[in-house]
């Protein structure tokens, strides 16, 4: 048997369904005419059914549309037993709204209001604020390439957001892996556009290095408001001296190092931020960051408490590799010194040290709770080079 399109089964049912109602309401028998024949539905209908059929095909296909966009995060793949890999595969669907008045007019009202005179920096703002007022697309199932094979992942929540782990065999892997460091991960598009990431496979055993990011290795004096506004929205990111070195140090020293961000910023500038790491020469690491929506209460996680957070993102990640160990390296402008110190007491034979950025000199009361053999102050990355 072959079943319609979900377009043309939908108008099916639509029409069976709306016309006894438009011939109640108008004295018109169903008779007379037909029953698939019946005057044409106002213009604000065609819209609002276009729009729900566009979302049922992709619903149902995985298409991602012409006017839409595909963020794929980098994670991390975990080892099973000697057979089997668990990949978390994460992403976010959305369309940019590029031509939107609606939109060009926030965020010219936005520099008005932050008096953003200079062009260029009219411009960052423009890219930086840009993925904040997109149109999450819900209720999407892409189709992704991984190994060889095709999955159909759950839907995208109202965020956008989408993930699962897979389970791969180590089999596929080995023939899909360049260098058995990575795998990539890609979203089927019939445009041929790139909408591509990076699985990161973390060995049973070896050295992660988790690291915070603003005030960390990016200069951006969040105790200062004005200056961290500044810096996060109008200026090109600039990196804390030595702190790429210091890094690329450890992937050299250190057998099977991996590197993981752990930070209170947004997933919206998760390209942003992408492209500085890249363009500085750290290491290729995965990303762990606050999932925001603009249009619900979650906005509010950007101001939150960041020790729930990031304690929880840390603690998931020391659970699935617990035969490896950690250095963890933050800032003491926030609450790095008071998380790393939780962790640690949790997972004493996993951390190996900690290393707190002292930007507002603090003192080792701070660190109290871990043994002064574990932890060290710095001030910037050549300090800890050798």
């Amino acid at each position: 048997m072959v079943f319609p399109q979900p377009q043309l089964l939908f108008i099916c049912i639509v029409n069976r369904l709306a016309l006894p109602w438009y011939s109640l309401h108008h004295n018109w028998k169903e008779d007379t005419i037909g029953p698939m024949l019946w005057p044409s539905p106002s213009p604000v209908l065609i819209f609002l059914l276009s729009l729900y059929l566009d979302k049922l095909t992709s619903y149902w296909t995985g298409k991602v549309a012409a006017d839409e966009r595909v963020i794929m995060f980098p994670t991390a793949a975990c080892r099973l037993n000697e057979t089997h890999w668990e990949a978390p595969v994460h992403g976010w669907w959305f369309e940019p709204e590029q031509e939107s008045k609606k939109r060009k007019a926030f965020l010219r009202l936005l520099a008005r209001s932050l008096k953003v005179s200079d062009p260029e920096q009219k411009l960052i703002l423009n890219r930086r604020m840009r993925p904040f007022v997109v149109d999450n697309q819900s209720h999407r199932r892409p189709k992704i390439e991984l190994a060889g094979s095709t999955f159909r992942l759950p839907k995208s929540g109202k965020n956008g957001h989408f993930g699962k782990s897979l389970i791969l065999r180590h089999s596929d892997i080995l023939v899909h892996s360049k260098d058995m460091k990575t795998i990539s991960c890609r979203v089927i598009d019939d445009q041929d556009r790139n909408f591509e990431g990076t699985i990161h496979l973390v060995p049973p055993t070896g050295v992660s290095v988790i690291s915070d990011i603003d005030d960390t290795i990016k200069i951006t004096n969040f105790l200062k408001k004005k200056e961290f506004l500044k810096n996060t929205f109008l200026l090109e990111f600039k990196v804390v001296p030595g702190m790429a070195e210091l890094f690329q140090q450890w992937n050299l020293k250190f057998e099977n190092c991996r590197f993981h961000f752990v930070s209170a910023s947004p997933y919206q500038l998760y390209e942003e931020l992408e492209v500085f790491c890249r363009r500085e020469g750290f290491p290729s690491a995965t990303f762990h960051l606050k999932t925001v929506r603009v249009k619900d209460k979650t906005i509010l996680e950007l101001f939150a408490d960041p020790i729930n957070y990031k304690r929880r993102h840390i603690d998931y990640i020391l659970k699935k590799f617990p035969d490896r160990k950690f250095l963890l390296v933050g800032d003491s402008g926030e609450k790095d010194p008071e998380i790393y110190a939780a962790i640690y007491n949790k997972y004493p034979n996993q951390v190996e040290s900690v290393w707190i950025r002292n930007i507002n000199n603090a003192t080792a009361d701070r660190m109290k709770d871990i043994p002064p053999d574990k932890w060290q102050f710095f001030g910037n990355g050549t300090e800890l080079l050798q």
